[in-house]
């Protein structure tokens, strides 16, 4: 039974997750006026190190949390920096002493453009906070019991213990993650073709992975940070184990992976999942023993695609609420400061129907190539030589023209998106070239590595370059930059199929120091 309407807003937030914390605190940054509901159904504070995936941030969700939303005090003093993304890999035989036996990819030196392992629970109890001082009501300890759109008064049944009322309001946003109201309410779902699993848990305190060898050369080899604040991930063919130090001095650890591969009843467990862990990486097993788990968690099917996010009638979608790809490289964060900016822009610009219409096919279409870097290619996971040719690869595609299409606020300027379309497509174009290539090579799920060898990142040029672009952050060079990129991209594809063709004939993967091939990217 709806209750009267007892209040009215300008705009209606479900959730009071990442998503609609930091789409509040956005709007406010724009548009002080705006009366805004957030409706929960938790009770802040909650607890640290709360139990969701996505502690991980990289180049966009970082700059959009600390520049766009003015959180860089936030994120130094009480998040933990990271220092990149990093992969050990095993040969045929299981590492059980040292780790400097595996293989590793990664930088020895902190790349620009400072990121971050964000303790959620820390963040979202700091966002509410923020929100409620900015005069935002947070409805805490709130259910949505139903919801109906209208065009311009949209309104949501919401139940506080007994009491019910109904919210109206101009605008409607759904960032209540899985719950996803409005995609089951309108029937926006569709497939995603990327049907893998996941498995997670935390513990108390924190693993010094330098600490996990006694070789000198290996633990002095990497400078400035600890190994312990990268996003360490210790992979096999069909999955990936993460680390994630939290700033609450607790880590996060999971498993993600292609059920066809590992089945879920192998690791749906705890104990199940430490005997699994056993047999692939004794030695994170043994560094584990003796950590009792705070929490444990799976998650079927967690790719969501969405055929609809943002409607003229005034409706979006923000975070899982609307897509999620997949946590490998991290960009979760990142399509919620892209849905965020563009929700932001229509609300506050009150834009066309044209507006959503673009606004909605230039997102889908970034979802979209983000998920091309995953499907059909977990198979690929413990080959070495494909997953440092595979990184060089996604990296320059993220760090060019997906990256600067955010930092520069370009992706929310439809004559410009219009005008280099031609570029765009080019760009998506390659990427879906390339990645058609990593889903052929994962195919034979073999494994490569257990040699010991360093693939540094911080060796490449063409990283150092991109970055320093992004850091200029100049919009009017952006269209220029972007036909460099894309020149870029046409150049890696013909040098990283010549090392791939050169592997396929017994050739040996050279460091990424010596890639000639790519020496033209300095």
């Amino acid at each position: 039974m709806s209750g009267a309407v007892s209040a009215r807003y300008d705009v209606c937030i479900l959730g009071a997750g990442m998503a609609g914390l930091t789409l509040a605190r956005q709007l406010h940054g724009r548009a002080p006026q705006l009366r805004i509901a957030i409706v929960e159904h938790r009770r802040f504070p909650v607890r640290e190190a709360v139990h969701k995936v996505g502690e991980s941030t990289v180049e966009i969700a970082s700059h959009y949390l600390s520049e766009d939303l003015n959180l860089r005090d936030h994120m130094a003093a009480e998040q933990l920096p990271k220092f990149g993304l990093r992969l050990f890999l095993r040969g045929a035989q299981a590492v059980t002493e040292d780790v400097s036996q595996y293989d590793e990819i990664g930088v020895k030196k902190i790349l620009p453009i400072p990121t971050f392992q964000l303790d959620r629970g820390r963040l979202e109890n700091y966002l509410a906070s923020g929100c409620v001082m900015s005069g935002a009501d947070v409805l805490q300890g709130t259910t949505v019991r139903a919801v109906d759109i209208n065009k311009g008064a949209h309104r949501v049944t919401v139940r506080d213990g007994a009491a019910e009322q109904t919210l109206r309001a101009r605008y409607l946003v759904d960032a209540s993650g899985r719950r996803g109201w409005l995609r089951d309410q309108r029937d926006l779902a569709r497939p995603a073709r990327h049907a893998n699993q996941a498995v997670w848990f935390r513990v108390a305190g924190s693993f010094e992975l330098d600490d996990w060898s006694g070789n000198d050369e290996w633990r002095t080899r990497c400078s400035g940070m600890s190994r312990r604040l990268s996003t360490n991930h210790f992979t096999g063919p069909g999955y990936w184990l993460w680390l994630i130090p939290l700033a609450s001095d607790v880590t996060s650890v999971g498993l993600v992976f292609d059920p066809q591969r590992v089945p879920l009843s192998a690791v749906s467990t705890h104990a199940k999942f430490l005997r699994w862990l056993e047999d692939e990486h004794p030695l994170v097993t043994s560094r584990l023993a003796g950590h009792a788990p705070l929490d444990f968690h799976a998650l079927k099917d967690y790719a969501v695609a969405c055929r609809q996010t943002f409607c003229e009638d005034g409706w979006m979608l923000s975070g899982d609420a609307g897509v999620f790809s997949d946590p490998f490289y991290s960009p979760g964060a990142d399509f919620i400061a892209f849905a965020n900016g563009f929700i932001t822009e229509l609300i506050v610009g009150n834009l066309s129907a044209e507006h959503y219409r673009k606004f909605q096919a230039y997102f889908l279409a970034f979802f979209s190539s983000t998920l091309s870097l995953y499907r059909g290619q977990y198979g690929g996971f413990g080959d070495r030589n494909l997953m440092v040719i595979k990184t060089i690869w996604d990296y320059t595609y993220y760090w060019g023209p997906l990256s600067k299409l955010f930092f520069t606020r370009r992706y929310l300027d439809t004559d410009f998106m219009e005008a280099n379309q031609p570029v765009l497509l080019r760009a998506a174009g390659l990427n879906a070239s390339m990645q058609r290539n990593f889903r052929r090579l994962s195919r034979s799920g073999q494994r490569v590595g257990g040699e010991g060898r360093f693939f540094d990142h911080h060796e490449l040029p063409i990283f150092h370059r991109l970055k320093h672009e992004l850091l200029q952050g100049d919009s009017d060079a952006t269209g220029a930059q972007l036909a460099s990129s894309v020149a870029t991209l046409e150049s890696l594809v013909a040098g990283l199929s010549k090392i791939m063709a050169d592997l396929d004939h017994g050739a040996r993967l050279p460091a990424l120091d010596k890639l000639g091939q790519l020496s033209e990217f300095a």
